[in-house]
């Protein structure tokens, strides 16, 4: 993705999110994180600035972020200092300048351009969701998310424990639009894989346009929903699926 469409895409982000903050109950439970609540979603967001500003600028992922502030009013100041200096930042920096990252190296500053459009993306429909509005992502970006959870985050959770390798096997595939060559393949660790899942037989298949397989991966929808078809083994793809392969 091209740095100052990146940018973009994660400033109009964090203006969706913060429009849900400014008039939305800030006590009412966030749809699929039920442990949250509006206010702490926006408190999530206001340390993701800092903490990924540190990751940068400071080069390492140990920056301490202060409790922000409850109160609506502090809150959303609070917010906009955060992503005012994060959006400056991402917009000033040379893309290929070093920084500390927890994807596959090189570890620059491109890394955290297409982290936070997706980090920004699924919080923001988090946000607009709490509040009843719409939310849509075009299909290009929601391919990469797909690809981001597939070839990053997945095996990440692996190799540092969070969960153990998958037993079953879930092919990915993207209807009407673009992606790898047959789609993505979720098996073992996450390496040693076909980057697609082209011709490779999986135990199950979940199909549907890009923005139902994001929203999928990232647990905002399920397996039932109707934006998804899957064929094969069901008990395989929930299997997966209730798997952290994010986290």
């Amino acid at each position: 993705m091209d740095p100052a469409v990146a940018v973009q895409h994660v400033r109009e982000r964090i203006g969706q999110a913060r429009s849900a903050l400014a008039d939305g109950d800030l006590e009412a439970p966030v749809p699929q994180c039920p442990d949250w609540t509006l206010r702490e979603l926006g408190l999530h967001l206001g340390e993701i600035h800092r903490w990924v500003r540190g990751a940068i600028v400071e080069g390492h992922p140990n920056t301490e972020v202060p409790p922000g502030p409850r109160d609506r009013a502090a809150l959303l100041g609070w917010y906009d200092d955060g992503a005012g200096v994060l959006l400056d930042l991402l917009a000033d920096t040379d893309p290929d300048a070093p920084c500390w990252a927890f994807g596959p190296k090189p570890s620059t500053v491109r890394f955290w351009l297409r982290r936070q459009v997706h980090e920004h993306a699924v919080h923001a429909r988090d946000a607009l969701a709490t509040v009843g509005r719409p939310w849509t992502i075009d299909a290009d970006v929601a391919l990469d998310g797909v690809d981001e959870v597939v070839r990053m985050f997945f095996p990440r959770q692996v190799r540092l424990g969070r969960i153990a390798p998958l037993t079953r096997s879930l092919a990915v595939r993207p209807v009407g639009a673009g992606g790898p060559d047959g789609g993505w393949l979720l098996a073992g660790d996450g390496t040693g894989v076909p980057p697609s899942a082209g011709p490779v037989a999986a135990d199950a298949e979940v199909s549907g346009a890009p923005d139902a397989l994001y929203l999928l991966l990232w647990g905002r929808v399920s397996p039932a929903d109707p934006q998804v078809s899957v064929t094969g083994d069901r008990s395989a793809a929930e299997a997966v699926l209730g798997t952290a392969i994010v986290p």
